[in-house]
Formats: C-alpha cells, structure tokens, sequence
C-alpha cells in the first residue's frame, strides 16, 4: 500500500491547475479574508489558534495585518 503525505498532496494539486474562472477569485479571496478574521476572533476568545506549519502543529497567538497581496500566503 502507497502513503500519502501532506507535501505529495499539495505537488499533485499544484500540477493539476487548471485556468481559474473569475467568478470564484472573488469568492477566495472572500475566503480568505474570513479565515483571518475567524483566527483573530479565535484568538481573543482562546488565546491562541493552532495551525499546522512546517510539519508541526503551532499554538499562534497574534494574526499579521496582510494586505491583498499577501493573502495569497494564507
């Protein structure tokens, strides 16, 4: 049986793109926007927000200020 790792996933994802339709970049970078505003309100309730970054699971306690450009990242 073959294992699949996270880093396999995202390889296979980034060779299958296909042209993105311009009725749903509007609706991820929505998305996205709404990811931050959840961690940050996660954040003042918990303390922290846990994410997985660089193979390991991050208690993050602050949310950077990102402009349009910098969501992408997200």
């Amino acid at each position: 049986m073959e294992t699949t790792t996270i880093k396999d996933k995202e390889t296979d994802h980034e060779q299958k793109q296909r042209p993105r339709d311009p009725d749903f970049v509007g609706a991820e970078a929505a998305l996205k926007r709404a990811a931050i505003k959840a961690r940050r309100r996660a954040i003042e309730v918990s303390g922290s927000v846990a994410i997985y970054r660089d193979g390991k699971i991050v208690h993050v306690t602050e949310v950077p200020d990102l402009n349009e450009e910098e969501t992408d990242r997200v």
